[in-house]
């Protein structure tokens, strides 16, 4: 096993990326356990493949080869005459499949070599059609898209879990490639030799979809246990006919216990409880002949160190402008834009995602999130060092895009390597707002990091007057244009409701009065926090089993529309809000009814927690059946749908749990084209930490720690999400720059409208496509179990 220690110090603490670590990978799982019996043979179809795109196809009667330059000097056919959000287009072949029935099979198998020249992370794109009852590729063009990240140049085999993808009547396999731009614009080639192509079926393929323990395991979180929390792991009963479990360690036992039969909503399970085992130490479960690989259990700053580590090597990896050893290098300098007479450069910060896209909010927050882990782990100074570094390449993003009077260059749609000369093609042309929403947010988040750094702090003085200056334009444009919301859906606050304006609002005026003392802060903070909580329900609605919710927020105080995330998630906003106006006023007359309805508020995420029994994931929230009906929060809240959206919400809704009239749990949330709920399941983590904290409630900090827990491990498929952390963590989709160590993807997904997890290996966009977001949130949701540590200073 690797010294991840040494990794550490040898990447010169994350100056060059960690090396990737592939052997817990679930790829090379899946060659292992792989017992094939029965294959069929596609490479005697082979003279049928079609060119498709840009560069051209070779063909043998055993091979196909993908060629193209790596850039052109033209767009593709069909893409906008800007390049908005577009590479210089794709190579690629088309088998065409006489609509066979492969449900017999259960993988594809394939060698591909390559010969590609200055390409950044060679890769190819796999796309299955089928013409059946289930269409594939859905109408979000999602479904049935695999990206391989090639190991290497050398043929190597691969291998494709179709088992859980519609495959009745198949009409062909796409396999393709992106002319993506080349390795610091020197000529580039793509050449990729696809042979050996195989249907087979695999015995021990794995399930994707739905609440069911895979066969004969154990599932448990792999990132540990906390000694003051609770402790299960989940089994399939039917599995196994021991009535027992033990926990060893060093295969002694440490605590034998019952294995606990439990039927939820979401089926029958065995669960294993060794919550009274409190030591800190290295531990294994075992039933019988079955074992889990180790994991331990101690204080959160011990679990999640590494963690900490692997998240900024991610967000390291990430960087823009900023050459990558061994991925890139210095990138997007022609990302300019003209601004009163003069060009302002966008390039800095991190790429957003898969892709090379850029949001100025994305890399804001991941700056306050490196500073807030970095405030915590003041005790190990060559991490804390090297995050508030890290943080500090974010803080200059944010003033670099910084122009006059609160106006801002916020975004860049990208999906390419460009040449970095001024003038040419190639170039993309960012977006300029002056957001309130965006000026208040990012201003708090600055004002966050400000309030963690010490006195001496070189920038501190010149931080205060930027926020002091950002907080009076925010101030200004809300006074003109009120909650009022970016006229283009790519901005990542684009679906910003009226309660989350004021909760930003409220929780950066708390920040500005603490750390000036000037009474106007306060009194906007007290204004706009009392509108807040206009909009929270206090009354209660009655439910059926004969509870009395409340607690939760709407999108604004007509109460018709609950708010909820799909995607992008700022449920925290609600919880720091209470945190930093209490905090800033405890001794205000209204600071016992705020601290009552931060509680009710705790009482909500409460009773989330059950819906998804006995797994650790938290329920999205709760939904009324005609909320579709209000179209402008609708469309604001999903992007890039039609009118099917508005049909497909009820029927997602009716796969949810009803809890009273009109009113529905749904696990996961409603959605369409975007889905992944990593992001969304972290910011639910930051508000139960912050509110257990707060209030002194321990249930809400296990269900924080809980949700890590459901990233790395402790889900129905027995894997890890963060890739190198644990076990069994699949590829993802990260087509720019390959595969990273601690990359995080958008998160789990659901099949069409149902309300069940599915987690094929298939990983395309957006749910398997990592994100420098949830690696953010992350660290903010580690950064807030730390502080709640008993003993913290």
């Amino acid at each position: 096993m690797r010294d991840f220690k040494q990794d550490v110090k040898a990447s010169g603490y994350i100056h060059r990326p960690l090396p990737l670590d592939s052997s817990r990978s679930f790829e090379k799982q899946q060659l292992e356990k792989e017992a094939i019996a029965k294959y069929r043979s596609l490479t005697d179809n082979f003279q049928n493949w079609q060119q498709r795109g840009r560069g051209e196809i070779k063909q043998t009667e055993e091979t196909v080869t993908l060629l193209s330059a790596t850039r052109y000097d033209t767009w593709a056919k069909g893409a906008p005459e800007d390049g908005d959000y577009v590479n210089f287009g794709e190579v690629g072949a088309y088998l065409p499949i006489p609509r066979e029935d492969w449900s017999e099979f259960t993988q594809i198998k394939l060698d591909i070599a390559a010969e590609c020249v200055n390409v950044i992370n060679p890769n190819i794109t796999i796309t299955l059609e089928n013409d059946g009852e289930i269409k594939i590729p859905d109408i979000y063009n999602r479904e049935g898209t695999h990206v391989i990240n090639l190991e290497g140049q050398a043929k190597r085999t691969y291998v494709l879990d179709i088992s859980n993808l519609p495959r009745d009547v198949v009409t062909g396999i796409r396999i393709f490639t992106g002319a993506n731009g080349s390795y610091m614009n020197l000529q580039g080639q793509l050449s990729y030799t696809i042979s050996s192509l195989f249907l087979e079926q695999n015995q021990n393929s794995t399930s994707a979809k739905g609440w069911k323990v895979p066969s004969q395991e154990i599932v448990f979180s792999h990132i540990g246990y906390h000694p003051d929390y609770s402790k299960t792991a989940i089994i399939n009963s039917e599995d196994f006919t021991a009535a027992t479990f033990e926990l060893k360690s060093e295969d002694t036992v440490i605590f034998q216990g019952e294995i606990q039969e439990t039927t939820t909503e979401n089926g029958t399970f065995g669960v294993l409880d060794f919550s009274t085992v409190k030591e800190p130490g290295t531990y294994y479960l075992q039933i019988a002949d079955m074992k889990t690989p180790n994991f331990q259990i101690g204080a959160v700053s011990t679990l999640k160190a590494d963690s900490i580590w692997k998240s900024l090597n991610f967000i390291f990896c990430e960087r823009c402008g900023c050459p990558v050893h061994g991925i890139h290098g210095t990138c997007h300098e022609d990302l300019t834009v003209e601004y009163k007479g003069s060009l302002v450069s966008f390039n800095g910060g991190w790429h957003d995602a898969g892709d090379l896209s850029q949001q100025l909010v994305q890399t804001a927050e991941v700056t306050s999130s490196l500073f807030e882990a970095a405030e915590t782990v003041k005790a190990q100074p060559d991490l804390y060092l090297r995050l508030i570094e890290e943080g500090e390449w974010g803080i200059d993003f944010i003033l670099k895009t910084r122009l006059d009077e609160g106006d801002r260059v916020t975004s860049a749609g990208i999906t390419r390597w460009t040449d970095n000369r001024i003038g040419t093609m190639d170039d993309a042309v960012p977006r300029i707002h002056n957001s309130p929403y965006d000026n208040f947010l990012i201003t708090g988040l600055l004002a966050k990091i400000i309030k963690s750094l010490p006195r001496d702090y070189a920038m501190r003085a010149q931080l205060l007057q930027v926020v002091k200056e950002d907080y009076q334009y925010a101030f200004a444009g809300f006074k003109k244009t009120g909650f009022k919301h970016e006229p283009i859906f790519w901005e990542h606050t684009y679906n910003t409701s009226k309660s989350l304006f004021l909760a930003t609002m409220s929780w950066t005026a708390a920040l500005m009065y603490q750390l000036t003392a000037e009474e106007t802060y306060q009194e906007q903070m007290t204004e706009w926090f009392d509108e807040l909580l206009t909009c929270q329900e206090q009354t209660g609605l009655d439910l059926s089993d004969g509870t009395i919710l409340k607690g939760m927020f709407y999108r604004d105080e007509t109460h018709k529309v609950f708010q909820h995330f799909n995607h992008q998630a700022r449920e925290h906003l609600y919880a720091l809000a209470f945190e930093e106006v209490l905090t800033a006023s405890p001794k205000h007359a209204k600071a016992e009814k705020w601290l009552e309805h931060a509680n009710e508020y705790g009482d909500y995420l409460d009773y989330l927690g059950q819906f998804t029994d006995p797994y650790p994931m938290y329920a999205s929230g709760i939904y009324r059946e005609d909320e579709w009906q209000d179209k402008e929060s609708f469309y604001r809240q999903h992007l890039l749908v039609d009118d099917e959206a508005e049909v497909s919400y009820q029927e997602q809704l009716k796969q949810g749990i009803k809890i009273g009239d009109d009113l529905y749990i749904k696990r996961f949330p409603v959605w369409f084209s975007f889905r992944g709920n990593n992001g969304i399941l972290l910011s639910m983590g930051k508000s139960a930490a912050v509110l257990g904290r707060l209030l002194n409630r321990p249930t809400l900090l296990d269900k924080g720690h809980q949700q890590l827990q459901w990233m790395v491990g402790k889900n129905p498929f027995g894997q890890s999400m963060i890739y190198g952390e644990g076990y069994n963590y699949p590829q993802q989709y990260s087509v720019s720059s390959g595969e990273l160590t601690g990359e995080m993807p958008v998160g789990m997904q659901t099949f069409g409208n149902e309300d069940q997890p599915y987690w094929p290996q298939f990983n395309n966009a957006t749910y398997k496509e990592v994100w420098v977001g949830v690696a953010g949130k992350w660290l903010s949701l580690v950064a807030e179990l730390i502080k709640s540590e008993k003993g913290y200073q």
